[in-house]
């Protein structure tokens, strides 16, 4: 596949243009109207922002073919900008904690505003919309830098819903003179910050088992096993590995055949078992079989 026909690149480029529309309509209407949850939303578009053009980058670069430096090709790529993105996404919570902090020791609160509350509500519709479109993309590809992506416009749908709610509630302050009610922006904003730790958390999780070449999920071991097993020729599985590289998964595989065939009767074993994992499992990139003597028939 090209690298600019790519459809991870293609709906990661959509999220930059739309994440920076996001950061201006915030950031305008947030300053506008003095609102302090969609000021700090803007800032979270603008961590959005950054995120997806590593990803982008990432991605571009992970796409590059085999050379003679990397002869398994650069997909980690693809793990090591989703780990930077779980970073980045740790860390904009420091600005977001930065804020409540301060307007708890000041005691000043602002006055909440309708077209806070509109903007916010624009820009969960867009979030839901890049969420379902990046995600679907990302299962199809199998691509862990498109999923992270998707995963940090689901943190954007929680955070701006709890925006939506707290402008709500400020509003319902106002109007009802419920005192209590001008804190609900800042509160809103501390319940929010534990969800986007939680996804930072998950996402350089997920990211550094790639990079340290950790196995897929028993499911898919169990089958690849099993796939193995039923094959011609094979008496038996000495050891099966597998990891993650990219969008695909390298296979190492040693199997037991009877000693006494031939070098060539062992080699047909041997491309019967690529040929029938790379049908049967899409996302696997290359396959080492070992051939070894079953000891119990020497």
């Amino acid at each position: 596949m090209k690298k600019n026909k790519d459809i991870g690149a293609q709906v990661v480029t959509l999220s930059i243009i739309l994440n920076i529309a996001l950061l201006i309509l915030k950031g305008v209407v947030g300053l506008l109207t003095n609102s302090q949850a969609l000021q700090a939303d803007a800032v979270n578009s603008a961590g959005d922002t950054i995120s997806s053009l590593a990803i982008l980058f990432g991605i571009k670069y992970a796409l590059k073919p085999i050379d003679e430096d990397y002869h398994y090709g650069y997909g980690k790529m693809e793990a090591l900008t989703s780990l930077f993105v779980g970073i980045i996404i740790l860390g904009s919570t420091v600005f977001l904690w930065s804020s409540i902090i301060k307007t708890i020791i000041s005691g000043k609160y602002s006055e909440p505003s309708v077209w806070a509350l509109i903007a916010a509500v624009i820009a969960i519709g867009v979030k839901i919309f890049l969420y379902l479109k990046t995600m679907k993309v990302g299962k199809k590809i199998n691509s862990i830098a498109v999923q992270t992506n998707a995963k940090d416009h689901r943190n954007d749908i929680i955070a701006t819903v709890g925006t939506v709610v707290a402008i709500g509630l400020s509003l319902i302050g106002s109007k009802a003179g419920i005192l209590s009610f001008r804190y609900a922006e800042t509160v809103a904003a501390a319940i929010t910050s534990i969800f986007i730790v939680k996804a930072g958390i998950d996402i350089i999780s997920s990211s550094t088992k790639m990079l340290m070449d950790a196995a897929p999920d028993d499911e898919t071991l169990d089958s690849l096993a099993a796939t193995v097993n039923n094959c011609d020729g094979v008496e038996d599985i000495d050891w099966l590995k597998c990891r993650t590289i990219g969008r695909g998964l390298l296979v190492d595989v040693a199997v037991e055949v009877d000693p006494e065939l031939s070098i060539k009767e062992g080699h047909e074993i041997d491309s019967n078992i690529i040929k029938t994992i790379h049908d049967k499992f899409k996302t696997v990139m290359e396959v080492q079989v070992q051939i070894n003597p079953d000891e119990d028939l020497l």
